[in-house]
């Protein structure tokens, strides 16, 4: 488990996203944000950590669920993260190898996950905004958890089979 998982992480947000980037293997490249994307991949990359979860395929799955239900965003931003060229050509990739049938295995896998995460975000006092104010950063994890009303998934809420894929991660 990373530290950023934890529930009462003490870390930084900013500490919590570099440990989400450190856990990526050297042979996965992590997308950053250009001028055109402005901090759009960061954004999306601050609710993997605060919503507790990791870069695999399955946990992606789960993230947007969490999003959708649990964050504050406009349409039109969250949107333009499907449109940026790295994502296109990571979905282009996905479907080629997957196809309609893997995406739906991928969600089936889940669904039960993301039933408790819908639950999780009618619990919360405030959705997380998804654009990151930058004074978050400076905050710990714990305290910004505590502000929103975010209980993460305790490992045993993780019941699924994970995806096989040629980008899966392997456990070390």
């Amino acid at each position: 488990m990373l530290a950023y998982q934890e529930q009462d992480c003490d870390l930084t947000l900013a500490e919590g996203l570099q440990c989400y980037y450190d856990s990526f293997p050297q042979d996965k490249e992590i997308f950053t944000d250009t001028d055109s994307s402005g901090k759009l991949l960061r954004d999306h990359d601050c609710t993997h950590v605060i919503f507790g979860l990791d870069i695999s395929i399955d946990q992606e799955a789960i993230l947007d669920t969490w999003v959708l239900w649990g964050s504050k965003f406009k349409w039109a931003y969250l949107l333009s993260y499907s449109r940026l060229p790295q994502i296109k050509e990571l979905t282009k990739h996905l479907f080629k190898e997957l196809g309609v049938k893997g995406f739906l295995k991928l969600y089936w896998n889940v669904i039960a996950v993301k039933r408790k995460v819908v639950l999780k975000t009618f619990k919360m006092k405030k959705k997380w905004p998804f654009q990151v104010p930058e004074e978050y950063f400076s905050m710990k994890i714990t305290d910004l958890r505590n502000m929103h009303g975010i209980i993460v998934l305790k490992e045993e809420d993780h019941k699924y089979t994970p995806l096989v894929w040629s980008g899966s991660i392997k456990a070390e």
